[in-house]
């Protein structure tokens, strides 16, 4: 098998820069360059933003997964990057280690000098357990030194990395060998039998107390120069944990879980736990019953949190005695809600729903959300003011998301993009006089926006919508932004297609947006095949790599949004995909004999579901799809209650129970729809998918052979739920989607599509 080829940005940059330099004319974009695209990703900033530790991650540079043990929490998938320090003043960069590494958690000390890394090492102990090492990085010597382990328990590979104060200690979590050796071995017995017991009368499913076994941990203190450890908190099934600004105390939230929750996937019951650096004293601070359902937002100092419950805003601090106490408390007279439906007594006194968002810098103030708009809560006496409205009409109101406040409390940076174009960046709201001004927007993708907690420096990517992004650095006005990083610079010399946003209504007249690629060489007034990529919703543009494949053969992409309804989702993909074909159709775009659709998992499954209700398509491609709500409804096991959720409550929106709505489970399964498809269809599948058993395309395959349909199903037996798994896979799978649509799209091209890897 060919091993992947591994070559250094700055090397790729080199060749990339000489081979333009010499008038090369830019080239389509293949397969083979899916598999080279650079992904470049924070993992933290320095307080004063002056450095960044970033990695670069490539999928050539990995090797495969091993599926076969999904849900083994023994089991290190291989993620295999560059981890990188840069200076965002100069924009020197660092290459930390020369060889591709497991990066799990990187952290920088509070001043700056010395970065903590934690790695995962692909080759397992003796034992065949995960191992894990610990580094840390000199950024002002460029000098790097592993930590020794001196714990008979190591760290954890969900560990995070955060150091105390003064830079003397870092906070871990451990793992026992023998923890690992108990979960190995319920691994196998699930796997391997050779006999497996299932009885109701246990409080667990199986998969689900495995799964929950990887929680089960020691916190501690690790010397970055000796290695020492000094316990914190004993073992325990810790679901996560923050450590307080002053380093003195951690707070915990400690899992009871009894049985398993039907009603949440990974449900769990929580107490939440003070404990004493100094003292390893432990006490509960909310216990799980109280916080069942909430999610918390805490202050910079890690002393107090606040939540919503029933629409309300409260705050409690970590303190001995701290009760909740109400921000949002009702009017005078209002009428009691409904506890189980949070339904007003009367409508006429529906009353305004809060949710809390982030503390200021101080703790003084709180920002809260509703309908209405943004307000700022005084936490020492409840006292709001409302400093952005917003629009009645949802569709019409920017999206605005907090991005942080600023180190003296006076504002609040957010991201800010419109929902009718494509409008994007970053906002000022002063609080004083509730100003809100741009600081930049402009028509770009903007994404991970972060400002130093000094607050004198953004660090953001960014992106024309077309290539990949980049990192960006500028102040705090966003003056002079200065570029860090040029992942792939070789894409300079590809052709890669325009995009645009495209304004639509479904059958029932509501308004959507999708997204559009041109086909390379576009020519106004000529008509293209057209593919439909289908999974929910689409506004924003941003590289995409099949599209571009797809687009450098002659394609046009387009990536339509539906409006799915609880109970009728299957009604969303007829009326809002075939709407979208119709606008392309009056551009001029589309050719409307030449129409493909295709989707990956909840896409697939939409992909299904449409082509049993339309035969304006004339190719069609499940990837990794249901196709029978009902064989699926209890299916894959190491999930746990993933796929009973996904129909009942989530993205499936049955919205209820196969005993509850069997008609519906029924109206979603495109197997039983078999016989109206006169839609070729190909299914492709990985017989490793822990999500959507490729069982599923199984039923299709042989309902339509047996009914004299057109359809192939291809399967990549060591695949999990993106079907392929080395890069020959990978070039094999874009170009069977490529040879399916040739093939019914293009009645001049090649019929055959490529033999399979064997």
């Amino acid at each position: 098998m060919r091993q992947p080829v591994r070559v250094s940005a700055t090397a790729l940059a080199i060749l990339v820069t000489a081979t333009l330099a010499v008038g090369q004319t830019t080239s389509s974009f293949t397969a083979d360059d899916m598999l080279r695209v650079a992904s470049i990703s924070v993992q933290d900033v320095t307080e004063d933003g002056a450095r960044l530790a970033v990695t670069v991650r490539r999928s050539i540079d990995n090797p495969t997964t091993d599926h076969r043990r999904y849900g083994d929490p023994t089991y290190l998938a291989p993620s295999h990057v560059t981890l990188q320090a840069i200076d965002t003043r100069t924009g020197a960069t660092d290459t930390i280690f020369k060889e591709l590494v497991n990066v799990r958690a990187a952290s920088w000390s509070r001043d700056g000098r010395h970065l903590a890394i934690l790695l995962g090492r692909d080759a397992a102990t003796p034992d065949g357990y995960p191992r894990t090492a610990l580094y840390i990085w000199d950024a002002d010597r460029k000098a790097l030194a592993e930590v020794p382990q001196q714990a008979p328990q190591p760290i954890a590979v969900n560990s995070s990395l955060a150091w105390t104060p003064d830079g003397s200690a870092l906070i871990v979590a451990l793992r026992s060998p023998d923890s690992d050796r108990e979960a190995r071995q319920t691994f196998q017995r699930l796997t391997d039998g050779p006999i497996v017991e299932h009885k109701s009368s246990e409080p667990f499913l199986e998969w689900d107390l495995l799964n929950r076994s990887a929680r089960t941990r020691v916190i501690a203190l690790v010397n970055p120069q000796t290695g020492a450890v000094r316990s914190l908190l004993p073992q325990g099934r810790l679901t996560s944990y923050e450590v307080a600004r002053d380093g003195s105390f951690l707070t915990v939230m400690e899992d009871i879980t009894t049985k398993t929750d039907y009603e949440r996937i990974g449900g769990s019951e929580n107490d939440l736990k003070y404990v004493d650096v100094r003292t390893g004293e432990t006490r509960i601070v909310l216990p799980a019953k109280d916080l069942t359902g909430l999610t918390l937002r805490w202050s910079d100092d890690g002393r107090w949190f606040a939540y919503a419950r029933r629409g309300e805003v409260f705050v409690q601090s970590v303190d001995v005695g701290s009760t909740p106490r109400s921000l949002t408390p009702a009017p005078a007279g209002e009428k009691p809600r409904d506890e189980k439906t949070d339904a007003p007594a009367a409508v006429e006194d529906e009353r305004e729903s809060f949710t809390p968002q982030s503390f200021s810098r101080t703790g003084n103030k709180l920002l809260i959300s509703s309908r209405k708009g943004w307000y700022v809560v005084n936490v020492a006496d409840a006292s709001r003011e409302l400093i952005v409205p917003m629009e009645a009409e949802e569709d019409r109101t920017p999206r605005l998301s907090p991005i942080a406040w600023t180190p003296d409390d006076s504002a609040i940076y957010a991201s800010w993009a419109s929902r009718q174009q494509w409008e994007r960046g970053v906002v000022r709201v002063d609080l004083a006089t509730k100003a809100m001004t741009p600081l930049v927007k402009d028509d770009r993708l903007y994404s991970g926006v972060r400002l130093s907690r000094d607050g004198s420096t953004f660090v953001y990517t960014a992106s024309d919508g077309s290539h990949t992004p980049d990192l960006y650095t500028t102040d705090a006005t966003f003056n002079a932004p200065k570029k860090l990083s040029d992942a792939n610079p070789w894409l300079a010399a590809k052709q890669l297609p325009r995009s645009e946003l495209v304004m639509y209504r479904d059958v029932d007249g509501k308004e959507l947006h999708g997204v559009l690629r041109y086909p390379i060489g576009y020519e106004k007034g000529r008509t293209y095949p057209t593919v439909f990529e289908l999974y929910e919703t689409f506004f924003d543009n941003g590289f995409n790599a099949r599209a571009a494949f797809l687009a450098s053969h002659g394609y046009a992409v387009f990536h339509p949004s539906v409006n799915l309804v609880v109970g009728r989702p299957g009604e969303a993909w007829v009326k809002g995909v075939t709407s979208a074909a119709n606008r392309l159709i009056e551009m001029g775009i589309a050719d409307p004999d030449r129409l493909g659709v295709h989707g990956t998992s909840y896409g697939g499954y939409a992909t299904a579901l449409l082509i049993t209700q339309t035969d304006r398509f004339k190719a069609a491609i499940n990837i990794s799809g249901k196709v029978n709500m009902i064989s699926f409804y209890t299916d894959s096991p190491r999930l746990g209650v993933r796929n009973t959720h996904a129909p009942e409550r989530s993205q499936d929106r049955i919205g209820g129970t196969l005993w509850e709505y069997p008609e519906r489970y029924l109206e979603h399964s495109a197997v039983l729809r078999a016989d109206r498809v006169t839609t070729p269809l190909l299914n492709i599948t990985g017989d490793q998918d822990p999500n959507v058993p490729a069982s599923q395309s199984r039923e299709m395959y042989y309902a339509l052979r047996r009914l004299g349909k057109e359809v192939e199903w291809v399967r990549y037996v060591n695949g999990g739920h993106r079907p392929p798994n080395s890069a020959e896979e990978s070039l094999d799978f874009e170009h069977r989607i490529l040879a399916w649509y040739d093939r019914y799209l293009k009645p001049d091209a090649k019929k055959k599509a490529p033999t399979a890897v064997r």
